[in-house]
C-alpha cells in the first residue's frame, strides 16, 4: 500500500469517527425519602425533571426511593459507584462519613459557611471520605425541625421536656437529645411511622417541618412543640468518579442548575410548608410553646447533646475548626 492510499484510509477513518455520535453520559439517581416527601417532590420537579430536559444528551434515570434502596445504604452505594447521585438527609449516611452527621446541628447561614471556609471543608470531607462531589444544599433558609407527640408532654427545667418512657421514632440526628430527655428512641423508617403511631409502637417523633400531613400522621398526633431547632440536612451529591467522567459542558450544566435549584427550593418548599402547617391546624394539632427557662433548656439540650456525640468521632478534616465555623 502506497503513502497516498494510506493517507486516504486514515482520513476516511477520522471522518467516520468524527461523524459517529458520542455516547451520552448516564446518571442513576436515588432518594432516601419517599417521593411524596415535600423536599423530594421539589427535588424531582425543580432539579431532576429540569436536568432531564438538557440538550447535551445527558441521561438521568430515577431509580426510586427507600422502597427500592434502603435509605441507610445509599451513601455507601454512592461511595462505591453503584448509585451515581443521591438526594438524602446527610445524617442517614453518617456511618460512611462522620462529617455527614454534622449537618442540621449548624447555626450559621449558608452564606456565612461559604465565606468562612466551612463549606469548602465539607466539600473536602465528601471528596475524601465519600468519594463524592457536593452539588447542592437546598431549602437551606426554610428547613427546620419540631418534636411532635400524641400526648401532651411534661415540662422539665433541666431539659425543657420530660419524655420519660415516651416512645419516640428516632434516627442518629435525634437520638442524643431524645435520650437526654429520657425518651425511648425507636428506630423505624418513615414508611413505618403511620402504622407505628396507629399501633402504639411510637408516641411521636422529631421531624422536619412539613410532610407530616403527606404521610397522614396528623390523624394520631396532637402536639407540635416549639421552639423549632436544627437546619437543612438534605444535599444533592454525586459520585466523584461519575462527576469526573462527565464532559465539562455537562458539569457546567449541572453546577448552574444546582445553584438555581438551591434558590428555587427555598421558595417552593416554604409554600409547601405553609400549606402543611395549615392542614395540621385544621386536623387539631396544637402548638405547645415552650417559653423562658424551659425554651432555653430545651434548645441547650437539643444542640448540646448532639454536639457532645459529634465530639467523639474521628473525622476526615479538622473537626474542631469545622465545628467553630458551623456552630457557636
Amino acid at each position: 500500500m502506497n503513502v497516498k492510499s494510506t493517507l486516504v484510509i486514515t482520513m476516511a477513518t477520522a471522518v467516520v469517527a468524527w461523524s459517529l455520535p458520542t455516547q451520552a453520559s448516564s446518571i442513576k439517581v436515588s432518594t432516601c425519602q419517599m417521593r411524596t416527601h415535600d423536599h423530594v417532590v421539589v427535588f424531582l420537579n425543580e432539579f431532576l425533571k429540569v436536568a432531564q430536559k438538557n440538550e447535551l444528551g445527558l441521561k438521568l434515570r430515577y431509580l426510586g426511593g427507600p422502597e427500592i434502596t434502603p435509605f441507610r445504604k445509599q451513601g455507601g452505594l454512592l461511595k462505591r459507584g453503584l448509585i451515581d447521585l443521591i438526594f438524602c438527609p446527610t445524617p442517614y449516611y453518617g456511618a460512611d462519613l462522620p462529617e455527614a452527621r454534622l449537618l442540621g446541628t449548624h447555626n450559621k447561614s449558608l452564606e456565612e459557611m461559604r465565606s468562612n471556609g466551612a463549606y469548602d471543608m465539607l466539600k473536602e470531607a465528601w471528596d475524601k471520605g465519600l468519594n463524592a462531589h457536593i452539588l447542592a444544599w437546598p431549602a437551606f433558609n426554610v428547613s427546620t425541625f419540631y418534636v411532635y407527640t400524641k400526648f401532651k408532654p411534661k415540662l422539665s427545667k433541666a431539659t425543657g421536656l420530660d419524655l420519660t418512657g415516651v416512645k419516640m421514632r428516632s434516627t442518629g440526628l435525634y437520638k442524643p437529645f431524645l435520650a437526654a430527655m429520657n425518651a425511648v428512641p425507636i428506630g423505624i423508617s418513615p414508611s413505618d411511622v403511620y402504622t407505628g403511631l396507629e399501633r402504639g409502637v411510637v408516641d411521636g417523633m422529631a421531624w422536619p417541618k412539613g410532610s407530616v400531613t403527606k404521610y397522614g400522621w396528623e390523624k394520631f398526633l396532637k402536639y407540635k412543640i416549639t421552639p423549632n431547632f436544627y437546619g437543612a440536612t438534605f444535599m444533592v451529591v454525586i459520585n466523584k468518579n461519575k462527576w469526573n467522567s462527565l464532559t465539562q459542558a455537562e458539569r457546567d450544566f449541572l453546577t448552574k442548575l444546582a445553584a438555581k435549584y438551591e434558590k428555587r427550593s427555598d421558595v417552593v418548599v416554604a409554600k409547601n410548608l405553609t400549606a402543611d402547617e395549615a392542614k395540621l391546624e385544621k386536623a387539631g394539632v396544637q402548638t405547645l410553646e415552650l417559653k423562658g427557662e424551659y425554651a432555653k433548656a430545651y434548645l441547650k439540650t437539643i444542640y448540646g447533646a448532639k454536639w457532645a456525640v459529634n465530639d467523639k468521632y474521628k473525622y476526615t478534616v479538622d473537626y474542631k475548626k469545622l465545628k467553630s465555623l458551623m456552630y457557636q
